[in-house]
C-alpha cells in the first residue's frame, strides 16, 4: 500500500460517548469489528428537476447544498448511484477541540453533497440539566454514567450553554441546508446489561423517542437559551434512526417507528447484507415493516482478505482494536486512513459500474488516530459526489425516492437490467485526494 502523504493532523482521543470497545474480533473470512458494544452532466438532473434547486437560499437565509434532488428514472434507464453518508453522535465539539458539526458542512458544500445527521438528544443539555433524562430500566441520568450518557460537549472557551446555543444553531444551519437530522436516541448503553437497548421493550423504546422529541421542541427552555434558536425543524419530523451500538431489541424497536411516521432505520447488520444489495424493507431481525432498512453493508477491507462494516470505528477496530490512548506516527496513521479512503472506493466503484445499488456509509464525530478515517472519508466524497450520475443525499432523499420509485422499476434495478456505466477516470487506488478539507482544532 502507498502511504498517503502527511496532511495536517492533530490527535485526540475518542469521543466519550463512544469509547466501550467492541469484543468482535474475525478471523481473515469474517467481518471486522462492530460499532462499539458496551445518467446526467455532473450536477445535473436525473429524470426530474429537483422541487428546490440548489443554491436557492432557503427562508432562513441560508443557501441549500448538494445536488439536484432525486427524481423519477424513465423506463429503461439506468438509475442515479446514490452515496448516502451519515454521522452518529451529531455533537458540536467531539473531544472537546474539533468543531465537527461546522467542518463536515463545509465538506457537504465542497463536495455537492448533503448528509445525515444522527443526534444524541442529550447533546442539548448541560450536564446541570441532565437529570432531566430517564434512562429506560435505570431511572435519572447521572453524570456518575460514564460513555453512556453525555451532555453537550463545548468547544475551548465555551460554557455549557453557550456550547448548546452553538448545537442547536449548527442543527439549525445543518438542516437549512437541505441535511437531514436523525436520532441517536439518548442514552449510549449497549451489551447486556440492565438498561441497555438490547433490553428495550417497547414501551421502551417509546420513553426514549418521546424523550428525545422532547429534548430537540424544549432545548431552548431546558437550557435558558434567550433568544431561542429556532430550528426550523421539531422533534416529530424526524424520521430516521441508528441505535446506540447498532445494537437493541428491533422486533420491539421497529412497530414504534411505524406508529411515529419514520420512513427508515439503519441498525441491523445481517450477515447476509450484500454492498450490492439494493435496499429492502425488514430483514429477520426486525420482522415485516414499512420502513426500509438501510444495513451498513460488510464489504471488502482493501489489501486484505477480511470484510469490514462501512463505518469509521470498524477501520480503527481492525487497526489496533480502537486504542486511541496509543500515539502513532503519522506515517502508520496515514497508511491506516489510505486504506479505508481505498475500501470506500472499491465499494463505491463496484457499485458505480455494476448495479447501482446505494452507497451506504456511517461515521462518528471523532478524531481517531490523528483523524486517518474522517480525513479518509472527506477524500472520499470531495472525489466522488461531483461524479457523472451520483447524488450524494441524506438517507431520508433516499428513503423517499424509494417509495416513490414503481416496485417493477425498483426490481429490475435489483437485477441490473440496464446498460452499465464504464468509468472514465477510475480512482488511482493508493492515492490521496489533493486539497480535500481537514478538520482543524479550535483554539482555546
Amino acid at each position: 500500500m502507498i502511504i498517503r502523504g502527511a496532511r495536517r493532523r492533530r490527535a485526540l482521543g475518542a469521543v466519550a460517548a463512544l469509547l466501550a470497545l467492541a469484543a468482535c474480533s474475525s478471523d481473515t473470512d469474517s467481518p471486522v469489528g462492530l460499532e462499539p458494544v458496551g445518467g446526467g452532466p455532473v450536477g445535473g438532473p436525473i429524470g426530474g428537476a429537483s422541487a428546490e434547486p440548489t443554491g436557492n437560499p432557503t427562508p432562513s437565509g441560508i443557501t441549500r447544498v448538494g445536488p439536484e434532488a432525486l427524481g423519477p428514472v424513465a423506463p429503461g434507464e439506468r438509475p442515479p448511484q446514490v452515496v448516502a453518508v451519515a454521522f452518529d453522535g451529531a455533537g458540536v465539539a467531539v473531544g472537546g477541540k474539533y468543531p465537527q458539526f461546522q467542518f463536515w458542512r463545509d465538506v457537504s458544500r465542497d463536495a455537492n453533497a448533503r448528509f445525515t445527521y444522527f443526534l444524541s438528544g442529550p447533546y442539548l443539555l448541560t450536564h446541570d440539566n441532565i437529570d432531566k433524562y430517564t434512562a429506560p430500566q435505570l431511572g435519572t441520568a447521572r453524570q456518575s454514567m460514564p460513555f453512556q450518557v453525555s451532555g453537550v460537549l463545548p468547544l475551548p472557551g465555551q460554557t455549557e450553554t453557550d456550547a448548546v446555543r452553538y448545537e442547536l444553531e449548527q442543527l439549525r444551519d445543518a438542516h437549512a441546508e437541505g441535511s437531514e437530522i436523525g436520532t441517536h436516541w439518548n442514552g449510549h448503553i449497549c451489551g447486556d446489561q440492565k438498561g441497555s437497548v438490547a433490553r428495550f421493550s417497547a414501551e421502551d423504546w417509546q420513553l426514549e423517542l418521546d424523550q428525545f422529541r422532547s429534548m430537540i421542541d424544549n432545548a431552548n427552555s431546558n437550557n435558558g437559551i434567550d433568544p431561542p434558536v429556532e430550528l426550523g425543524f421539531t422533534g416529530a419530523d424526524v424520521v430516521g434512526s441508528r441505535t446506540p451500538c447498532l445494537e437493541g431489541n428491533y422486533k420491539a424497536l421497529y412497530p414504534v417507528l411505524e406508529k411515529a411516521g419514520f420512513l427508515y432505520e439503519t441498525s441491523p447488520t445481517p450477515d447476509a447484507s450484500s454492498p450490492t444489495a439494493w435496499p429492502q424493507r425488514g430483514w429477520p431481525e426486525t420482522g415485516p415493516t414499512s420502513m426500509w432498512v438501510f444495513p451498513l453493508p460488510y464489504v471488502p477491507s482493501y489489501g486484505t482478505g477480511r470484510r469490514i462494516l462501512a463505518m469509521d470505528y470498524n477501520f480503527c477496530f481492525q487497526h489496533d482494536r480502537c486504542n486511541t490512548k496509543a500515539a502513532y506516527p503519522t506515517s502508520t496513521t496515514d497508511a491506516w486512513g489510505q486504506q479505508a479512503l481505498d475500501t470506500y472506493r472499491q465499494y463505491f466503484q463496484r457499485n458505480y459500474t455494476g448495479n447501482r445499488a446505494p452507497v451506504i456509509l456511517g461515521n462518528h464525530f471523532a478524531m481517531w488516530h490523528n483523524g486517518a478515517y474522517s480525513n479518509a472519508l472527506a477524500d472520499f466524497v470531495t472525489e466522488t459526489c461531483r461524479k457523472p450520475e451520483v447524488r450524494c443525499v441524506s438517507y431520508r432523499e433516499l428513503a423517499e425516492w424509494l417509495n416513490a420509485t414503481p416496485e417493477d422499476q425498483l426490481k429490475s434495478w435489483r437485477l441490473g437490467e440496464f446498460d452499465k456505466y464504464v468509468d472514465p477516470n477510475p480512482p488511482a487506488y493508493g492515492q490521496p485526494v489533493p486539497n480535500a478539507p481537514r478538520p482543524q482544532a479550535a483554539e482555546g
